[in-house]
């Protein structure tokens, strides 16, 4: 890679519910040049061209978006993976049966687009299955394994583009080996042995992404979710991560919230180098204007619960936290403050929620109806 030749470090758009605009995509890149980062993982799910409509082709406006976005991030150092996510609806008898692919096959829909994000000028392709339905045999009814096509189809693409791909396989965590515990087995087997695969580790949401089942044999590149938020969508997470630092290969996925994105950036970034204080992570807050008087509510923003089946962090309420929130809420402006808001409001009615604080009409206005109706009962 250009910054570090064998290191890829950078950041995933690959979150849920948000679909960056190129302006702030250049500003990700800027963050990753300034934090010696190397790599820009364009998969993002709302990209309707990227998943659920993978067949689609992409416009003539996009195209030359995503051409001015590639030569950008060249002149700052910045390779950029692209991603194409056809497992919802890929046709995988096509390769049980050769006489089905032609010109409209699903293969050729996938190597046109992946031929034509490389013209565009992306440095690599990256082949995205994961977050699909565990349904192959009863859709396929093919003998062979799902792990085994998956690195079929893997195998294929990279060969007809005449270069190593990247790979995001179904089974991307330990935690999902239950669902197939055959399918990375079968995967290792098959598949080239110089294409780099994604893992997330033990979970899909690591606390130490170290320690993982070494089934796979090819180069693994962590995909970290440690600051993703699209599945805890009230919640954020910029604490110093745990267990990142000196890995040669890690991206991280966090929230589609520039702001907030750009100042994990700087967490991220020098976290990955050694273990960052708590000095100098106040010091990165405060460079982006993060009123000290934060710091005093930090637990409730610090990290996500971990595990197959996390017990949730301890609960320790002040008495002044409400007040530090009303003056976050209410004293406290800039582009950060606006896309924290809506997390600090919540946050704050929760504790009054906890600590018995909201009236039953109170509850009504500003919760959900399923929700005010169980507080309700509670009550």
């Amino acid at each position: 890679m250009k910054n570090n030749e064998n290191n890829i470090i950078g950041y995933i758009e690959g979150y849920y519910g948000r679909l960056l605009p190129w302006k702030y995509r250049k500003l990700i890149i800027k963050s990753l040049r300034k934090n010696k980062m190397n790599t820009y993982f364009y998969a993002p799910k709302e990209d309707i061209c990227h998943r659920l409509c993978w067949r689609k082709k992409y416009s003539k406006k996009w195209r030359f978006n995503f051409r001015k976005f590639i030569q950008f991030s060249k002149k700052n150092g910045i390779n950029v993976i692209a991603g194409i996510a056809p497992g919802l609806d890929f046709n995988f008898n096509e390769l049980h049966d050769v006489s089905k692919y032609n010109q409209n096959s699903d293969f050729d829909f996938l190597l046109k687009k992946a031929k034509q994000l490389l013209e565009d000028g992306a440095d690599s392709i990256a082949l995205m299955l994961d977050d699909i339905p565990n349904d192959f045999k009863k859709k396929f009814r093919i003998d062979v394994s799902e792990g085994t096509y998956h690195a079929i189809l893997a195998n294929k693409l990279s060969k007809e583009l005449g270069q190593n791909i990247f790979f995001v396989p179904r089974i991307y965590a330990d935690e999902l080996i239950k669902d197939n515990p055959y399918y990375l087995k079968d995967l290792s087997k098959t598949l080239y042995p110089k294409i780099k695969i994604f893992y997330c580790g033990k979970n899909v949401v690591a606390k130490n992404i170290k320690k993982y089942k070494k089934i796979l044999s090819n180069e693994i590149i962590i995909w970290d979710n440690f600051y993703a938020n699209d599945y805890c969508p009230r919640r954020f997470f910029i604490g110093p991560p745990l267990g990142r630092e000196n890995l040669k290969n890690i991206m991280f996925n966090p929230t589609g919230l520039i702001k907030t994105d750009l100042l994990i950036l700087d967490i991220f970034g020098r976290s990955i180098i050694s273990k960052l204080s708590k000095r100098e992570w106040k010091n990165i807050l405060n460079v982006h204007g993060v009123p000290e008087i934060f710091l005093k509510i930090n637990q409730f923003f610090l990290m996500p619960d971990f595990g197959l089946n996390p017990s949730p962090q301890s609960l320790n309420v002040k008495k002044d936290d409400i007040k530090i929130l009303d003056f976050l809420l209410w004293k406290w402006k800039g582009e950060l403050s606006r896309e924290w808001y809506p997390y600090l409001f919540g946050l704050k009615q929760d504790l009054q929620i906890n600590q018995k604080l909201l009236t039953s009409e109170r509850i009504i206005k500003s919760q959900t109806i399923p929700l005010s109706e169980f507080l309700k009962k509670e009550n």
